[in-house]
């Protein structure tokens, strides 16, 4: 994990520790999202071509 993921990752943390505290929730709408990854081989030669993913909707995160 690069230190840029990392960096997010603790953001998301603490985000999601505060809502959990005020017992909130937050809704991402999405529209047409792209995620694209690289060409990925493993240690034995296995080659995952590159994929795409869109997202179109909404998630919604409730704390409890």
């Amino acid at each position: 994990m690069t230190s840029n993921e990392k960096e997010w990752v603790t953001l998301l943390a603490e985000i999601l520790e505060r809502l959990t505290e005020k017992h909130a929730s937050i809704t991402y709408d999405f529209d047409g999202l792209t995620f694209e990854s690289e060409t990925v081989s493993d240690n034995k030669g296995i080659t995952i071509p590159p994929v795409r993913v869109k997202i179109n909707g909404k998630i919604t995160i409730t704390a409890g």
